[in-house]
């Protein structure tokens, strides 16, 4: 095959896996930034509940707007680590987050649990059109049209 002949093969290749991939409308799980998310390796930890102590929702003025959440929060002990997993919005557009702590299993935490909350923000990204609910462990924090 000639080298013109091998760059159009190579041409047709890549437009063809370009019409496969994921199309325009298609909604993604999670587009935002999340410092929470679970890692590889937490299903070897410890799970704990954490007691959130007030939150917050709120959109912020750039374009397209992006949705905020912040929260305050108590974990079981200093050594835990959060995590927060993010789902997409159902069919009713709740947006239900779910944060907890995770620490290592059979190593004691010589530290005490904190007295004052923790502070936690992430980005969920921006929305379609439409009214949304958030909800945090099964708690609505807020609401915002998009």
């Amino acid at each position: 095959m000639k080298p013109f002949g091998k760059i159009l093969m190579l041409a047709l290749v890549i437009v063809l896996l370009a019409a496969c991939g994921p199309t325009a409308t298609e909604t993604p799980v999670f587009q935002g930034d999340n410092p929470y998310a679970s890692q590889t390796g937490d299903a070897d930890l410890l799970y704990g509940d954490i007691s959130i102590d007030s939150s917050a929702v709120f959109l912020t003025k750039s374009l397209p707007p992006q949705v905020m959440v912040s929260f305050a929060y108590f974990q079981p002990t200093a050594c835990h680590q959060l995590r927060v997993e993010v789902g997409a919005p159902d069919a009713d557009n709740r947006i239900s987050l779910k944060a907890y702590a995770v620490t290592e299993k059979d190593k004691p935490c010589a530290l005490m649990a904190l007295a004052t909350p923790l502070q936690a923000s992430l980005n969920l990204g921006s929305f379609p059109g439409g009214h949304y609910f958030v909800l945090l462990n099964d708690n609505q924090i807020g609401e915002f049209d998009s």
